[in-house]
C-alpha cells in the first residue's frame, strides 16, 4: 500500500494545522512493500484534496478539460479542439488512483479493523462518487481488482455497466452506497473527524444526504438503460434524506494564504499566472447574454474596459468589451499576447472578480500596482443543491412522467442556482443580483418550458440548457449529461463528426483536429502493460449513452 503526499500548494495547511498529529502529515508516504499505520484523520484530508484537484477547474483536473469539450472555455490545450491523445489525462487518471482511491481504500481497510465506522462510511460514499465519475469518462476502468496493494499487479477492467449494476463478483455503486449509508448510523469513535473532513466537518447527516443524492443522480444516469421507478421514487417521495439547501452541498473549501497557496486551483491558472490558462468560449458568453442572465457578471471578468482598450491586431473574438479567442481558433490572432485583455473565469467559478464595468488587468494580489484581484476562496464545488434538483426535474419529467412536478423542481433548481451566486457574492462583499431581474428570468425560463406544444424533447432542451449554465465550474457532469441526453445543444464545428444534439458553428477560423469524444482515452501505460486492460483506445459510447 502506498500513501501519497500532495504539494504544499493543495494540502490546506491552515485546516489541518488544527487537526490531531498533523506533524505527521506528510509522513504518510512509505513503501508500497512495507506499509505502515497512517492515522485516519491524517488520510481523509489526503483524499478530498485529490478528489477535488483531480476532477475539479485547474489544470490538473478533468473540469478545466470537461468544460472545454462542452464549449464553456477555450483552451489552448489538444482536448479543446477535441484532439486527445494516450496521455493527454495520464496525470489526472494516476492522481485519482495513487492520491485518491488508495489512501481512501487505506481508510476502508484500517477503519473497519478499527471499527472507526464514520470514516468507513464517509470513505465508502467517497470510492463510489470517485468511481461514478471516472466510468462516465473512460468507460471500462480498473474497479473491483484495483487497489490490492501487491496482490494484483494487473487489475482487469470492469465494464462501465457492472461497476454501476454490480455482476460477476462485483460490488455495484449502489450498494457500495447503500453500505457506506449504513455504516454511517453505527457508533463510532471519530477521533479528529470534525477537523480531518474537509467537506462536511464530519457530520453524518449531511454525508448520509449526499449518498443518497449520489444514488439519485446515478439512477437517473441510467434510466434509458432500465426501468429506475421503483429505485427513484422512494427517493424522492422523501426529499429530507437528500441535500438540504446549499449549506449541503458536496464541495471543498478553499483557504486566503498565499504561502502556502491555498486558494481555489482556478484562480491560480487564471489570475495568478501571467499567462492565464483559459478563454472563455464565446458562444457561451454570447448565450448568456442573448438571455439576459442576471450571472453574466459574476461568472466573466472583463479586463478590457471599453472597446478601445485594445487592438484588433491583439485578439480573435470581441464583442463589445468580451475578449476572447474561438473554439480552435487557426485565425490569425489565435496565439497572440492577449493576456492583459481577455475575458477570464469571474468570481463565481473561481473566486475572481466581479465585472462591474471598470476592468483592470487581472493579478495574483492587491498589492501590485496598477491590477485588480478576487480573493480565489471560491469552494470547488462537486455535487450541488442545484443539481440535484435538475435531477428530480429530469426523473419527473422522463421517468415518473408528472409535468407539474417537473416544473416545479424545476424551478427550484434554477432558483436554487441563483442562491448560490448571491451567496457567493454576499461572502465576497459583491452586489447581489437584481431580485426582479432573476425572477423575470426563472419565469421566462419556465415559460419556455411549458409553451405549448413544447415536446419531451423541447423540456429537455430547457432543463439541460438551464442545469449547463448553473454547473459553469465543473465539467464532468456536464460532459456527461451531454452524452446521455443530447442537450443542450452546443455549437462546435461541422467538420468534428458531432454527437447528436450539436449543431454547426459555421465559423470559417474555427476547426477541430478530432471527433467529439464520447469517452476518454486511456494512459497508454494502462494499455501497454496491463495485459488484462483493453489493448486498444475505445471510442464508443458508454451503456447509459443512447
Amino acid at each position: 500500500m502506498k500513501f501519497h503526499k500532495l504539494p504544499g500548494t493543495l494540502a490546506l495547511l491552515s485546516v489541518l494545522a488544527a487537526a490531531p498529529g498533523c506533524k505527521d502529515f506528510y509522513d504518510v508516504n512509505v513503501s508500497p512493500l512495507a506499509p505502515t499505520k497512517a492515522e485516519l484523520f491524517s488520510l481523509l484530508p489526503v483524499t478530498q484534496v485529490a478528489m477535488a484537484t483531480s476532477l475539479g477547474d485547474s489544470p490538473s483536473g478533468m473540469s478545466q478539460y470537461t468544460m472545454a469539450l462542452m464549449q464553456q472555455l477555450a483552451n489552448s490545450r489538444n482536448i479543446g479542439t477535441f484532439n486527445q491523445n494516450g496521455d493527454a489525462f495520464s496525470n489526472e487518471w494516476s492522481s485519482l488512483y495513487t492520491d485518491m482511491l488508495i489512501n481512501n481504500q487505506q481508510i476502508i481497510t484500517q477503519g473497519t479493523t478499527e471499527q472507526s465506522w464514520t470514516y468507513v462510511g464517509i470513505a465508502q460514499i467517497q470510492r463510489a462518487f470517485v468511481f461514478s465519475q471516472m466510468v462516465d469518462l473512460w468507460g471500462s476502468i480498473p474497479y473491483s481488482q484495483a487497489l490490492q496493494g501487491g496482490t494484483i499487479a494487473t487489475p482487469r477492467f470492469d465494464s462501465d455497466a457492472a461497476i454501476y449494476n454490480g455482476g460477476d463478483g462485483i460490488q455495484s455503486l449502489f450498494s457500495l452506497i447503500d453500505e457506506g449509508i449504513g455504516n454511517l448510523a453505527k457508533p463510532a469513535p471519530n477521533t479528529g473527524l470534525a477537523r480531518a473532513d474537509l467537506i462536511y466537518g464530519g457530520n453524518k447527516v449531511s454525508w448520509t444526504h449526499f449518498g443518497n443524492s449520489l444514488k439519485l443522480k446515478l439512477y437517473n444516469q441510467i434510466r434509458k438503460t432500465r426501468n429506475v421507478t421503483a429505485d427513484v421514487t422512494p427517493l424522492l417521495a422523501n426529499g429530507s434524506n437528500l441535500i438540504q439547501q446549499f449549506n449541503e452541498d458536496f464541495e471543498l473549501n478553499y483557504g486566503t494564504t498565499i504561502t502556502p497557496d491555498n486558494r481555489n486551483l482556478g484562480f491560480i491558472a487564471d489570475y495568478a499566472t501571467p499567462g492565464r490558462e483559459n478563454r472563455i468560449n464565446p458562444n457561451f458568453y454570447l448565450a448568456m447574454s442573448g438571455n439576459a442572465d442576471p450571472r453574466v457578471p459574476y461568472y466573466f471578468f472583463n479586463q478590457a474596459s471599453t472597446t478601445n482598450s485594445f487592438s484588433a491586431l491583439t485578439q480573435d473574438y470581441a464583442l463589445g468589451n468580451f475578449v476572447s479567442v474561438r473554439f480552435g481558433s487557426n485565425g490569425p490572432y489565435a496565439s497572440s499576447s492577449n493576456s492583459t485583455i481577455i475575458t477570464l473565469p469571474g468570481l463565481y467559478p473561481v473566486g475572481g472578480r466581479y465585472d462591474d464595468g471598470k476592468g483592470g488587468v487581472a493579478s495574483a494580489s492587491s498589492s501590485i500596482p496598477g491590477t485588480v484581484t478576487g480573493k480565489g476562496v471560491v469552494a470547488q464545488r462537486l455535487h450541488t443543491y442545484f443539481s440535484r434538483k435538475f435531477t428530480e426535474a429530469e426523473l419527473q419529467l422522463t421517468v415518473l412522467n408528472d409535468n407539474a412536478a417537473a416544473t416545479t423542481a424545476l424551478r427550484l433548481a434554477i432558483k436554487a442556482s441563483f442562491d448560490k451566486v448571491d451567496y457567493v457574492a454576499g461572502k465576497d462583499g459583491s452586489p447581489l443580483m437584481d431580485p426582479a431581474q432573476v425572477a423575470a428570468y426563472i419565469n421566462t425560463a419556465l415559460a419556455l418550458f411549458n409553451r405549448p406544444g413544447a415536446t419531451l424533447d423541447d423540456k429537455l432542451e430547457v432543463l439541460m440548457y438551464e442545469k449547463y449554465v448553473a454547473s459553469f465550474g465543473y465539467g464532468v457532469d456536464m460532459y456527461t449529461d451531454f452524452r446521455r441526453t443530447g442537450h443542450p445543444r452546443i455549437k462546435v464545428p461541422g467538420n468534428a463528426d458531432p454527437a447528436r444534439g450539436v449543431f454547426d458553428d459555421n465559423d470559417p477560423v474555427t476547426v477541430s483536429t478530432g471527433a467529439f469524444p464520447r469517452r476518454l482515452n486511456y494512459p497508454l501505460n494502462d494499455l501497454l502493460v496491463n495485459p488484462n486492460g483493453p489493448q486498444t483506445q475505445d471510442s464508443s459510447p458508454l451503456f447509459w449513452d443512447k
